[in-house]
């Protein structure tokens, strides 16, 4: 029997469901340290050992319900390799699953495994292990440089540096999707790789009556469109130092408020659909689908529903560099962030299962399952060209270093204050520099809490 797919619909609920939770998740934790939990990160063990010997293993893993078939496919492959493991599961619905996790991590009976949503505060709270030893066993040192920094942190939380605790079952991976028809009828022979080849395509396709982005913005979805200008303006160093909350960081600056300024100017031109502050993010992609518009800009989660709609009329690219050759960035968040708790009794076993999760069966247990891949390596087979398309997208983009979080995980309250700035930004009823400091005020807000 083939791999159970994580179909994209129920992907994206989950995703945004755990993302909600674990930003609620950061405020209880930064309120106080959970019963038996400790107000400074575990101690890494002196030794770790690889060999899991023969000796019978039952090991405990815990994540969102949205996770468990690609969940259950990593823990078959893992333990047909390791007979002696014994692998259960917990899972929660994925709305509460990180509101939950810390009293479940500091529970006399925790699992071994567990999905991370506020990485930092988890460490400061002392839930989890330093993986310190493992991390020199397996050599996770040789991990791509966009994923370890998303799996570490300092002991006072400040993510993007410090000791490791975690490793990823997967990855999304963004970036705008096409219509093929509609760029042979604009005349352009290929998707835009550079800002100033978007902007003239989006210009055309105004010229022509087409709408250039279809974008949901009841929803929140030009934050997608936005954060992709920010990448390329503040840059990967200074925007990881704001959504890792490192001490002084700001988004209120000059280079974020010129790339809020060029979605402000896209609005203004008619670049969006007219009604997108009305407009669900499903049914925006709907109505890509059926060709209203020329781009959509969204992420892995949809290619399934897109592929099945729109056949091979569809493709995908990352996200514009600002010039040819420069650069790409784009956001891509691990799928399941797993950690080991502090109080697992079996953390040589629950280390030899996060090393498994950037092997070669588990990175195509990943893509399987509607996801990229942990780690490096030979891209993985895919089922269509559209999945290839994306592939191959998010193994260059892991080469080139260019993954960075989204802005909305920055603090507690980030999603929902971003989502009202981008909808003010588009009706024209604020400021670029407003809204950049309404979204910082509510940060630090959240970081003081």
């Amino acid at each position: 029997m083939g791999l159970t797919r994580l179909r994209p619909a129920r992907t994206r609920a989950a995703a945004a469901a755990l993302a909600a939770t674990a930003a609620l998740a950061a405020t209880l934790l930064s309120a106080c340290s959970p019963p038996g939990g400790s107000s400074a990160a575990a101690a890494a063990p002196s030794t770790a050992s690889t060999d899991l010997g023969s000796e019978p293993v039952t090991l405990t893993l815990y994540d969102g319900a949205g996770l468990k078939p690609i969940d259950d496919a990593l823990i078959g492959a893992f333990t047909k390799q390791h007979p002696n493991v014994k692998i259960t599961t917990r899972f929660d619905p994925d709305n509460v699953q990180a509101v939950n996790a810390p009293r479940v991590l500091s529970s006399e009976t925790p699992p071994d495994i567990a999905r991370i949503g506020a990485l930092g505060d988890t460490v400061k709270s002392g839930l989890l292990t330093d993986l310190a030893p493992w991390a020199s066993a397996y050599h996770w040192d040789k991990l791509p440089g966009g994923q370890l920094a998303q799996y570490t942190s300092t002991p006072d939380g400040v993510r993007g540096t410090g000791a490791q605790y975690t490793v990823a079952s997967g990855f999304t991976v963004t970036g705008l999707y096409y219509s093929k028809s509609l760029l042979s009828r604009l005349g352009i022979s290929q998707p835009p790789a550079t800002t100033s080849e978007l902007e003239a395509d989006l210009q055309k396709a105004k010229a022509a009556g087409i709408t250039g982005i279809m974008a949901g913005n009841q929803t929140g979805q030009l934050a997608t469109a936005l954060q992709f200008a920010l990448n390329n303006s503040v840059g990967q160093k200074q925007l990881n130092a704001w959504i890792f909350d490192q001490p002084g960081a700001s988004i209120a600056t000059p280079e974020a408020t010129a790339a809020a300024q060029t979605i402000a100017d896209w609005a203004a031109k008619g670049y969006f659909n007219a009604d997108t502050n009305g407009t669900q993010a499903t049914d925006a992609l709907g109505r890509f689908a059926r060709g209203e518009a020329l781009f959509y800009a969204s992420g892995n989660w949809d290619s399934s529903s897109l592929q099945k709609q729109m056949g091979d009329n569809v493709g995908f690219v990352l996200p514009p560099a600002t010039q040819a050759g420069g650069k790409v960035l784009a956001m891509s968040d691990p799928a399941s962030n797993f950690g080991v708790p502090a109080k697992s009794k079996n953390k040589d076993a629950a280390a030899a299962f996060l090393n498994f999760l950037t092997s070669p069966e588990a990175r195509q247990i990943a893509v399987d399952n509607g996801f990229a891949p942990s780690g490096s390596g030979d891209v993985p087979a895919t089922k269509n060209a559209l999945s290839g398309q994306i592939q191959k997208a998010f193994s260059s983009l892991v080469a080139a270093d260019g993954q960075v979080q989204y802005v909305q995980n920055a603090s507690s309250g980030a999603s929902s204050v971003w989502t009202a700035q981008v909808q003010l930004l588009a009706a024209g009823k604020t400021s670029p520099a407003e809204a950049l400091k309404a979204v910082q005020t509510q940060y630090q807000q959240d970081l003081n809490k």
